[in-house]
């Protein structure tokens, strides 16, 4: 069990010691949730930001070559982070329906480390390793394994 860890009164982290997915606890990840999901909006908008200034006419070859790199990265990061909104919507979503913090294929507990570390994370350790080393008999989705 771990101490209570409060720096100040505004200031709450989850502890192993109180009940899974208590108030204090889907408050907390609510708030991270949030604050992950205007992280990612910030880095969408810098990313059109950049995508509608780069130089699309360059006369050398190379500089053509590395704005069109450029492009690519930038669109790739768009991409990615506007995946990574629409799986912290989905775990906002999780947290009004009550299921938030419980593997989808188990029912287990996910587990505070890795909801700290992944906290729109779907699954459980136990069930992630299972389906990894093929222990699992069942068919997975890449979006189910990373909604």
């Amino acid at each position: 069990m771990t101490q209570v860890l409060q720096l100040s009164s505004d200031k709450y982290y989850p502890l192993d010691n109180e009940p899974y997915m208590s108030d204090g606890q889907l408050a907390y990840f609510k708030c991270k949730l949030m604050q992950r999901k205007d992280e990612l909006r910030n880095k969408i908008s810098n990313s059109i930001k950049k995508i509608k200034t780069l130089e699309a006419a360059q006369a050398d070859l190379l500089d053509r070559s590395n704005a069109y790199m450029d492009l690519t990265l930038e669109v790739k990061s768009f991409e990615r982070h506007s995946d990574m909104i629409v799986q912290v919507d989905r775990a906002l979503a999780r947290i009004d329906d009550g299921s938030f913090g419980y593997c989808e294929l188990t029912g287990d507990e996910i587990g505070l480390r890795r909801l700290e570390a992944i906290p729109f994370a779907t699954l459980s350790i136990k069930a992630l390793e299972e389906f990894e080393a093929g222990q699992g008999n069942m068919f997975i989705s890449k979006q189910t394994l990373y909604s």
